[in-house]
């Protein structure tokens, strides 16, 4: 049940990202950078878009049965031992919850919420809701996601993925963030400072 949980949550997920997409680009008038208009993030498409695809297709492919015997790290330890079956709903639920955390940073994201950096484009900085406590909610909770699938589908294949997905992250973050202090100047500068990238900074008085 918690790979078909899991393949289900990414479903949402990336079904949501593509509807998003296409009701934004109505709204602006153009696509909200699904392809970047320079050429880094064109060329980290490359990698990254097949990566996504296997992160997405796998949980199907193993809820089906299909490699169960051949791909899953889980069958070296016992099939009955209850703390392969507890990392598995743990990480059934961390997966929810990203999700729902996602759609959350989504909505706060409104009109500025972009798949891509676009030199030449100026949005508004929000630095509300989830943007007070990290930077990167969004890209935070993909991490949790990816981690949350990596523990309730623990594969050879799902590990790679998992590291490339996160080392991506780790990239465009940092390339978003050279963007935004062009665009923003010191306004982005000094939330920068005073903001966490993917972790909270919990300061004591």
């Amino acid at each position: 049940m918690t790979t078909f949980v899991c393949a289900c949550v990414l479903a949402v997920y990336w079904g949501t990202v593509a509807v998003k997409a296409r009701r934004l680009a109505r709204k602006i008038g153009k696509d909200p950078n699904v392809i970047p208009r320079e050429k880094i993030g064109r060329w980290m498409r490359i990698i990254w878009a097949p990566t996504i695809a296997a992160w997405c297709v796998q949980p199907w492919l193993i809820a089906f049965g299909v490699g169960h015997r051949t791909f899953w790290l889980r069958r070296l330890l016992k099939p009955a031992d209850p703390a392969v079956a507890l990392a598995a709903l743990i990480g059934m639920l961390l997966a929810v919850v990203a999700l729902v955390l996602t759609i959350i940073c989504w909505r706060r994201m409104g009109l500025s919420w972009r798949i891509g950096i676009d030199p030449a484009e100026r949005t508004e900085l929000i630095v509300q809701g989830p943007y007070r406590l990290v930077r990167h909610p969004i890209y935070a909770l993909s991490i949790l996601l990816m981690l949350g699938v990596v523990l309730a589908i623990p594969t050879p294949l799902m590990l790679v993925t998992a590291g490339i997905h996160i080392i991506m992250l780790q990239i465009e973050a940092r390339r978003e963030e050279t963007h935004l202090l062009k665009i923003h100047g010191s306004q982005y500068g000094r939330y920068k400072e005073a903001v966490g990238r993917f972790i909270p900074r919990f300061r004591v008085q």
